[in-house]
């Protein structure tokens, strides 16, 4: 799959969350990001 850098701004509090996601999981920041955005993209 082909991707493309894109730049989004995150309140800290969600980032260090996502950074603690990311340790426990093993999954990369970006891969939640993306699950999360492909989930709402879903719903809509």
């Amino acid at each position: 799959m082909c991707m493309k850098r894109t730049h989004i701004f995150l309140p800290e509090p969600v980032i260090a969350a996502l950074k603690a996601l990311s340790e426990k999981t093993g999954l990369s920041v970006a891969e939640h990001i993306r699950r999360a955005i492909d989930e709402y993209l879903k719903r809509q």
